[in-house]
């Protein structure tokens, strides 16, 4: 039986306990097989099997592994290998070995991007659920693969929301809307970075910087191991004006200009 709360707690722990500066390092280079993939090798179904509906945080190498030899065994393995054979220049002349590791390599790269991304969509949805619990708000939110394929991570009565990494102040003001959809801007801020500019006397808008970084520390936790999640205040915000699109369009608009230091 689910619990909205509990699962938040195990959730979080997951999330914490991902090595990110081992794949970082690992993996950022890797990028040979970034092409538009076939159907059958999509691992959106797998990662909302796996970590939204039954709730089973596996590892990224326990996932991938688990996804790999799903992959090995159907037909469609080799229009992969086809794929890598067509865009060589992508190979890494570092890279020893046959053509299946440079694919496993590849698409583990490919993945890991997509399963982080997942997960941070995930993160809004299990905190989602804790705060209604909290709150005794009987709202239903859904998040599947055949939503994420439209261009909607989560869905709540009948508002569409999507969520959209920025790591620059502005960018907060230029993410795009759709009708019906809602961009939630999700900051991966470089603090160091924005810290030294809010300081710096060659920085004009010093200002700017230091309301962007109160502000990030106002919507979002940055966990021990730099997992960025999202904090209580920037989904109660969303909750509290839920009966309404131009409401939460509204709300998440104030959050956007202060993110990018605006006030």
């Amino acid at each position: 039986m689910k619990n909205p709360i509990t699962d938040l707690e195990k959730y979080r722990k997951f999330l914490e306990s991902i090595p990110l500066d081992k794949y970082r390092e690992e993996l950022r280079d890797v990028k040979w097989v970034e092409q538009d993939l076939v159907p059958s090798l999509y691992p959106l179904p797998s990662i909302y099997s796996n970590y939204w509906e039954s709730r089973d945080f596996l590892s990224f190498e326990d996932w991938f592994a688990k996804f790999w030899s799903e992959i090995r065994n159907k037909e469609k393995f080799g229009d992969l290998k086809d794929l890598v054979r067509a865009h060589r220049k992508f190979y890494d002349d570092k890279i020893n070995g046959d053509l299946d590791e440079k694919v496993s390599l590849g698409f583990k790269a490919r993945m890991y991007r997509t399963w982080v991304s997942v997960l941070t969509q995930l993160d809004f949805c299990y905190l989602f659920r804790a705060l209604c619990a909290k709150k005794s708000r009987d709202l239903l939110i859904e998040s599947n693969a055949d939503l994420d394929s439209k261009g909607i991570d989560a869905r709540i009565n009948s508002i569409g929301f999507q969520i959209a990494k920025i790591s620059q102040r502005k960018e907060a003001l230029k993410i795009v809307r759709k009708s019906k959809v809602v961009t939630i801007p999700y900051a991966v801020f470089d603090l160091k970075e924005f810290e030294r500019k809010s300081q710096s006397p060659r920085v004009k808008d010093k200002d700017g910087y230091r309301k962007a970084l109160s502000s990030f520390h106002k919507y979002f936790i940055y966990l021990k191991n730099g997992f960025v999640v999202f904090n209580d205040l920037y989904l109660d915000s969303i909750i509290d004006n839920i009966g309404s699109l131009e409401r939460v369009k509204k709300t998440v608009e104030k959050i956007s200009s202060e993110l990018a230091g605006e006030f």
